[in-house]
């Protein structure tokens, strides 16, 4: 039984697994009499650009999680003393099939299956291994254990909102 639905079976895997880390960084928010808002994260203060009001705060808490890339607790403080608590996650970004140049693949017990290559085409085989979050330059930096640089030397990176291809080799295989 599904959570959404009571016909359709529940499946664990049917769900995508959000990171949750085990103590999840902290948005600490104090709205003023006027409706200003200082934040913090972490308690360290969050620079935003100019003055924020409360019309601010679901944006600027949306950016703080996509750009942690996890869930956050928010407190918020208001004037009168009331506190609200919550936790905000991310937003999935979807990015269509057809943006990335992804073409489906058929999956079974003797392989995978896909078509669409140049006749005599030579196919790269890429598993995902490790995630990671462009800087606000554009740029990753990447540490992978020794061991599967070796096994394996050349390494794809490939940019899911951007579409962005790059091929590393790495020192054991130049």
């Amino acid at each position: 039984m599904s959570m959404l639905n009571a016909a359709a079976p529940y499946r664990r895997e049917d769900r995508q697994l959000a990171r949750v880390p085990v103590v999840l960084p902290l948005v600490d928010v104090v709205v003023d009499e006027r409706g200003y808002l200082t934040v913090s994260l972490d308690r360290e203060p969050y620079s935003a650009d100019g003055v924020l009001i409360r019309d601010d705060l679901q944006r600027v808490l949306d950016d703080i999680a996509a750009d942690l890339g996890t869930a956050v607790r928010v407190e918020v403080r208001e004037a009168d003393g009331s506190t609200f608590t919550d936790i905000v996650t991310p937003r999935t970004q979807s990015v269509p099939d057809a943006a990335l140049g992804a073409r489906p693949a058929l999956a079974s017990a003797f392989g995978i299956c896909a078509e669409g290559f140049t006749a005599g085409e030579p196919v790269e085989v890429c598993l995902v291994v490790a995630r990671q979050i462009a800087d606000e330059d554009g740029t990753t930096h990447l540490r992978l254990p020794p061991a599967l640089l070796d096994a394996h030397p050349q390494v794809v990176l490939l940019g899911r909102a951007s579409g962005v291809v790059a091929l590393a080799l790495s020192e054991s295989a130049q």
